[in-house]
């Protein structure tokens, strides 16, 4: 319904370039000119409406995305999708280019879920078998997050999520499992990265497994 609308209507429309990008019902439109976005926006309303349908106003907004006005030093704004945020920064040579950053809002959910799980399993499984899990954990958000320019947060997750499973695993029983050098030295033996720097290929936009 959009995209076809989309490529055979709208664009013949705009004065610039546009570009649709979708994923189920989230959606970013990137506009040459601003003219051409609002137009965008109120056409947008309107297709909508003739199937019922409208659209989420606390998530859709303009956004300015300029490398050519970041390099005139006017600030630019960020926007998240599918679970990332999108900003302008600077490559190693100094280019203005687009980044991405794992979104703060979705590493906090996801953190949220990890204190959950961890709480629910630490007395159901043995050690080996939680462990099982929470490498396949890690190893789905590396998958999912390990993207350029991500490393910093890919890598705080990593570690917070591996500080809520040593509180939760001390807490199986009136005894402490581990101290920290201990649970340390077993999470380098059983580590979901052992041999691995953090990989950071790029991915196709997928589910996370957590």
């Amino acid at each position: 319904m959009i995209d076809e609308w989309f490529e055979n209507v709208v664009k013949q429309h705009c004065a610039g370039k546009v570009v649709l990008y979708r994923y189920a019902d989230d959606a970013v439109i990137c506009c040459q000119y601003e003219s051409d976005a609002k137009r965008i926006l109120r056409a947008l309303v309107k297709r909508l409406e003739k199937y019922g349908l409208k659209l989420n106003e606390e998530k859709t907004r303009f956004v300015s995305f300029s490398k050519r006005a970041y390099v005139q030093g006017i600030k630019q704004e960020a926007f998240d999708f599918l679970g990332f945020t999108f900003y302008i920064g600077r490559s190693r040579k100094g280019t203005p280019i687009p980044k991405v950053k794992s979104s703060g809002k979705r590493l906090r959910v996801k953190l949220k879920r990890v204190n959950q799980w961890a709480r629910s399993v630490r007395s159901r499984y043995r050690l080996a078998e939680i462990w099982r899990m929470f490498r396949a954990k890690l190893e789905g958000h590396i998958r999912y997050y390990g993207v350029s320019f991500n490393r910093a947060h890919v890598g705080k997750f990593l570690q917070e999520a591996t500080r809520i499973l040593f509180k939760w695993l001390n807490r199986r029983s009136q005894r402490k499992s581990f101290d920290w050098e201990q649970f340390t030295l077993y999470h380098e033996c059983q580590s979901a990265t052992k041999g691995k720097d953090i990989p950071y290929a790029y991915i196709g936009m997928r589910p996370s497994t957590m």
